[in-house]
């Protein structure tokens, strides 16, 4: 695992010991951020972290912050050393617990939220419906959400959903927060 490009590009990333963390592979990284392209000053919610590989990436490509919401211990490890790897220390800001009672911590409006919550426990769904009332979760924010193929993609009032993407067994979903008038 490592980083595709930026000013960390190359570097490679600490990886987990254990089936239990799942990071979103090189190639669907890759062209998650071709989708994405300049994100540069963006402010980035990397939601259900894992390594940090989504967070990092987008770090390197020129993001001005990165929050990481994990719960996992050996998952906040891998973080903080992921951080250390690509000398942005002090460009992450790191959230213990859980994703949705997290929110609260965030006093910025996030350009970009990337989430990826472990497949098949209806957490997208979830995280989506929690964030329709955070005060963190500006007008036209756009949320990425990573899923197996054999998910259901979320409908949630206050999101729109613009793109999906397949890349193997994962489906990568495109949705922008619209506030009802």
């Amino acid at each position: 695992m490592r980083i595709i490009a930026g000013r960390a590009g190359g570097r490679s990333l600490a990886s987990p010991e254990t089936r239990e963390i799942r990071p979103t592979p090189d190639r669907v990284r890759e062209a998650l951020f071709s989708i994405l392209g300049d994100i540069h000053d963006a402010v980035v919610v990397d939601g259900f972290s894992g390594t940090g590989a989504l967070g990092c990436e987008a770090l390197s490509r020129g993001a001005k912050v990165c929050y990481f919401i994990e719960r996992r211990e050996e998952a906040l490890e891998l973080i903080d050393e992921n951080l250390e790897r690509i000398d942005a220390r002090d460009q992450g800001i790191v959230l213990r617990g859980d994703f949705t009672k997290q929110l609260v911590m965030i006093d910025e409006d996030p350009d970009l939220w990337l989430l990826d919550p472990p497949y098949h426990k209806g957490l997208g769904q979830k995280a989506l419906e929690e964030m329709v009332g955070a005060p963190c979760v500006s007008d036209q924010a756009l949320v990425v959400l990573e899923q197996d193929l054999g998910e259901d993609v979320p409908e949630v009032d206050g999101f729109e959903l613009e793109d999906t993407r397949e890349y193997g067994r994962t489906r990568v979903s495109f949705f922008r927060r619209v506030v009802q008038q």
